[in-house]
């Protein structure tokens, strides 16, 4: 039998990945994170040329956390993999303009998107503790 858990992480990483591809990441203007990472993982040779150093940090930030989040609903399988994978990979996309520029000034207007694949990711870490009723064991 399958345990809840395992069933619940691959509803979570289907919605993780609905959210990147559908879902608006940022609001002004109304962008998924697909739209994005993909100029970047097209053009990821001519990332150092982009400008200033916080421009360069932030794109390699975008493009790691956009694989990590890719791979995490892909994994949904396994919760706890889904969970630890979306949680590193939006904590990388929350806490980089903090950390790049003086008083997060690089801060977007979060949209429906980002707030969904948190969610997601922190219910299917949940979920990979979740094993359902205990089976009871036969005395023979």
């Amino acid at each position: 039998m399958v345990h809840p858990g395992r069933i619940l992480g691959v509803v979570m990483g289907l919605v993780i990945l609905a959210s990147i591809f559908m879902l608006p990441f940022i609001n002004e203007p109304p962008t998924t994170l697909y739209a994005i990472a993909r100029p970047l993982l097209e053009n990821i040779g001519l990332i150092p040329s982009m400008g200033d150093q916080t421009t360069v940090a932030y794109a390699y930030i975008i493009v790691i956390s956009f694989i990590l989040l890719v791979v995490a609903g892909v994994v949904g399988v396994f919760p706890l993999g889904t969970g630890v994978l979306g949680i590193i990979g939006m904590g990388f996309i929350t806490l980089a303009p903090f950390f790049l520029t003086p008083f997060g000034i690089l801060q977007p207007v979060w949209g429906l998107g980002f707030y969904a694949i948190w969610f997601a990711s922190i219910i299917s870490l949940g979920a990979s503790f979740w094993h359902g009723r205990p089976r009871k064991q036969s005395s023979q």
